[in-house]
């Protein structure tokens, strides 16, 4: 059988790239177009089995190549990805022949689904890679890096946290259901036990960059396990068995830090590695970037760039092999504003997003975490405790955890060994009634005045993306096709919002 060609239409390179790469492990050849023309001209040289062009809706152009399409190859299946929800055009599509119309971005497992069920071929089957050779789903073993995975009893009465949802664990205590395969320990616990929501977006997000290279930044509170989603990241990637390398910056000098990332080449005495070149064909994990200093700010940009970076006391300059992943703690866009952290590094890093929720946003999830948490204990330090106390779980969920998942487990672990019966009580737990951590009542809330000062959402989120927009449009010096591009947008929506929030009065007169 020959292979299947599939044609990837998109005005933003890293789109297609994004794609390509979700659909590489499958048996079929990619190739890609910027716009309808060039995916015009790749068709009248034939041999072109499905189209996936991805489009914006509002762009009155929008099914313009859908449209030469049907009416030139009729036979030729195609598949749209709308950058934003839009019923009254998915209709539209639907009626001029679209074969599937789907949102983007998306997992990448919905999006090979889709091509296999369009083409109607179950012999569709990923190609076999390193990184999915040592990858087993949630529920059947954990992954130790590159050996075997281990088993784990998975009926319910040996853990009562099995069942509850997306489980990722340290290889301490038995998996549960999710599609991700995640390392054998950790350092940061079992951090994403539940159903919350936000969770599982952050979740469906990693998923569908996993595979391609682009640069992630994930954001969450200390102790709610930025670590862990960034190794679940890179063992999930083409990357997967090259090294992980993870930098900490936060309390460490510069200097220090400078020569940790990068290395030092001294005319004397022998060279020091960095990490960088330590992860070479592998991941590097930077946390607390927000810590980092300006001159390593614009280091951190050319690596970023360039692929390029320069060792202490080197005039040359070294190539990188390395897939970036950073963490912070703070909300970059405010240092931004602040003057704190580089406006441009900050839109390179930030296109990938991973919001990880703290704890007391995550609601039952915490019954489910202390009950894993209190299982594994329970094990390991052989105590006959088999619960909490009605009072004992009211505490856990109204207290406010600033340290998150770690402190929690740090809690449940401590009334396991001091519990005296068979039920944690509210005093086993070792919480503190005021402080950092305890829970206020709610205070009373004037209903009515409260309504009059909220206003819808839809327009309360106009000022944050009116912002965005502006600060992009200023760092990149009102560069309409390359703000879009780095606000993954393509240029007609760019204007329209532009229109919407009067900035094309504030365009200077020399742009564009």
């Amino acid at each position: 059988m020959k292979e299947t060609r599939i044609l990837i239409v998109h005005p933003d390179s890293s789109a297609c790239m994004l794609m390509t790469s979700m659909l590489q492990t499958l048996c079929v050849q990619l190739e890609e177009a910027n716009n309808d023309r060039a995916a015009v001209r790749r068709l009248e040289r034939g041999e072109v089995d499905l189209i996936i062009a991805g489009v914006d809706p509002d762009d009155p152009d929008a099914l313009e190549l859908l449209h030469y399409v049907k009416r030139k190859f009729p036979a030729l299946p195609v598949v749209l990805l709308f950058s934003v929800g839009d019923a009254e055009r998915t209709r539209e599509a639907r009626q001029r022949g679209a074969d599937a119309v789907l949102r983007f971005p998306l997992p990448a497992t919905q999006l090979r689904a889709a091509v296999a069920q369009v083409l109607g071929r179950s012999d569709l089957a990923p190609r076999p890679s390193p990184a999915s050779s040592t990858a087993v789903p949630l529920g059947h073993g954990s992954v130790n890096g590159s050996g075997p995975s281990q088993s784990y009893p998975r009926s319910r009465a040996e853990d009562p946290s099995v069942g509850h949802g997306w489980t990722v664990v340290d290889g301490g205590g038995p998996p549960a259901r999710s599609g991700w395969p995640v390392p054998q320990r950790s350092g940061e616990g079992a951090v994403l036990i539940g159903e919350d929501e936000s969770l599982r977006q952050a979740i469906e997000l990693a998923e569908s960059i996993a595979q391609t290279r682009a640069p992630v930044l994930i954001q969450g509170e200390p102790g709610t396990g930025k670590s862990l989603v960034a190794r679940t990241l890179h063992r999930q990637s083409p990357r997967g068995l090259g090294p992980f390398v993870e930098v900490r910056c936060l309390g460490e000098s510069a200097a220090e830090i400078e020569r940790t990332i990068f290395g030092e080449r001294l005319m004397v005495g022998p060279a020091v590695p960095g990490e960088v070149e330590r992860a070479r064909g592998g991941t590097i994990y930077i946390d607390d970037v927000a810590a980092l200093a300006p001159e390593l700010q614009s280091k951190l940009l050319r690596l970023l760039r360039d692929g390029e970076y320069e060792p202490i006391g080197s005039v040359r300059p070294e190539r990188a092999d390395v897939r970036l992943v950073l963490g912070t703690r703070e909300e970059l866009l405010e240092l931004v504003d602040r003057g704190g952290f580089r406006q441009d590094l900050y839109f390179r890093i930030s296109v990938v997003t991973l919001k990880i929720p703290p704890l007391r946003h995550r609601g039952a999830d915490i019954d489910r975490l202390a009950e894993h948490f209190r299982f594994r204990a329970a094990q390991r330090f052989d105590r006959p405790v088999s619960g909490f106390s009605p009072e004992a779980l009211l505490l856990l969920r109204r207290y406010h955890w600033p340290g998150n998942v770690q402190e929690l487990e740090a809690a449940v672990e401590r009334a396991v060994l001091v519990c005296r019966g068979r039920q944690v009580e509210p005093a086993d737990l070792g919480l503190a009634a005021t402080g950092p951590g305890a829970m206020s009542p709610r205070p009373a809330v004037d209903r009515s005045r409260a309504a009059g000062q909220i206003r819808p959402l839809k327009e309360a989120l106009e000022e944050p993306e009116k912002r965005i927009i502006l600060e992009a449009l200023e760092a990149l010096g009102w560069n309409r096709q390359e703000t879009a591009r780095v606000l993954d947008i393509n240029r007609t929506t760019l204007y329209k919002k532009m229109k919407k929030y009067g900035l094309l009065l504030e365009e200077p007169a020399w742009a564009n």
